[in-house]
């Protein structure tokens, strides 16, 4: 039987296009399942961004890896981008290991992550021109 896990759904910008998730505890094989159901209603074609913020994380297993890859999935086949913050050296290792994840979508810090997403924000302003 699958655990609940406390996820914070923050709207980034007021176009509704990025996000911040934040889980608080491990995205393991207990708890994937809420986590996935808690944060499936953003895979839509109108969200270009979700930044997943690690800072109340310590562990993701195979389970939790698997949303991560389906996120990651579908906002790249809609333009979007999966992105990082926070991420504790386990977890980066982790990501290492399954040569899952490119470095410039993990971030030091909000600041960072928010410059990213503005550069990101205007090239699709350009695009819409």
């Amino acid at each position: 039987m699958s655990q609940s896990i406390h996820v914070k759904i923050e709207k980034r910008t007021d176009r509704g296009y990025a996000f911040t998730v934040t889980p608080y505890g491990p995205i393991d094989s207990d708890t994937y399942l809420d986590f996935d159901d808690k944060t499936k209603h953003l895979l839509v074609a109108s969200t270009k961004a979700i930044v997943l913020n690690l800072v109340e994380c310590d562990y993701i297993s195979s389970a939790g890896l698997g949303v991560l890859f389906t996120m990651k999935k579908f906002l790249k086949q809609n333009g979007g981008e999966l992105l990082f913050l926070n991420v504790k050296p386990q977890i980066i290792r982790l990501f290492e290991i399954v040569n899952a994840l490119p470095k410039e979508t993990l971030f030091k810090d909000a600041e960072e992550a928010d410059a990213y997403l503005y550069k990101m924000m205007n090239r699709d302003k350009e695009n819409d021109l």
